[in-house]
């Protein structure tokens, strides 16, 4: 099962007319706070996983005890520029829109604009709040993660949602992603014909050292079946226990 902070955003998301099952699920609850301060490294070395992401976040800010967030990150190549929409607000209120903007990395600098008919300029502070949170997403990916991909239960019922409008209800599968020595969670078949499954987009050390970004993909036989993957991003302190 997926989180509950998915699963609320999840409702907000289908009831705006957006199919969830097209993007994959990300929980950074407990990993950032007030407190953080902007880290925008993570943007120079990593990028976005999938073509489209959801991440979201609950937690207390310095004003509200429960608040929460939700991005929607539609591109994985910076270079090309990746679309990002965010919206906040306390729990039980109607969250506040941000400004839709993008950013892209062009000779090693961030530049970011935004989107949009008119395409008016991002306030300095809200463009950097915008950004330290995709750093903060990075920055998880690199280490414990776990993801979550909804799908539309093949159901009668489901089918008749479909056909009426309605929200059908959804399958998960989750996956944890950890340290490199840690066995990865098994997808099904044998090694040599797993199921279908999408592989992340991630870095990959060379034995010459250098770093390079691997694109996500899909792997496995389809014949064997379809395994869908979503992301929650466990924080620190629970990473040691």
């Amino acid at each position: 099962m997926t989180t509950p902070q998915i699963k609320a955003v999840m409702s907000f998301v289908a009831g705006a007319g957006i199919n969830p099952a097209e993007m994959y699920w990300f929980d950074l609850s407990g990993m950032i706070g007030d407190q953080d301060k902007a880290d925008l490294e993570p943007l120079m070395t990593y990028k976005p996983p999938f073509e489209k992401n959801m991440v979201v976040w609950r937690g207390h800010t310095r004003n509200s005890p429960d608040y929460a967030a939700m991005m929607m990150v539609v591109g994985s190549d910076p270079e090309e520029g990746v679309v990002v929409s965010m919206w906040k607000g306390v729990v039980g209120a109607r969250p506040y829109k941000m400004p839709i903007m993008f950013y892209r990395i062009t000779n090693g600098q961030i530049q970011y604009g935004g989107v949009g008919e008119n395409e008016q300029d991002v306030e300095k502070g809200i463009a950097e709040l915008i950004l330290a949170t995709l750093g903060c997403w990075y920055r998880g990916l690199a280490g414990f993660t776990t993801a979550y991909k909804p799908e539309a239960k093949q159901t009668f019922t489901n089918r008749r949602k479909i056909a009426q409008g309605k929200t059908p209800t959804y399958d998960w599968h989750t996956i944890t992603i950890g340290p490199t020595h840690q066995k990865q969670e098994h997808q099904g078949g044998t090694h040599a014909s797993p199921r279908l499954h999408d592989r992340r987009g991630h870095l990959r050390n060379l034995r010459t050292g250098k770093k390079v970004w691997v694109k996500s993909c899909k792997v496995g036989n389809a014949e064997l079946g379809t395994v869908f993957h979503d992301y929650k991003i466990i924080a620190t302190e629970e990473r040691s226990t």
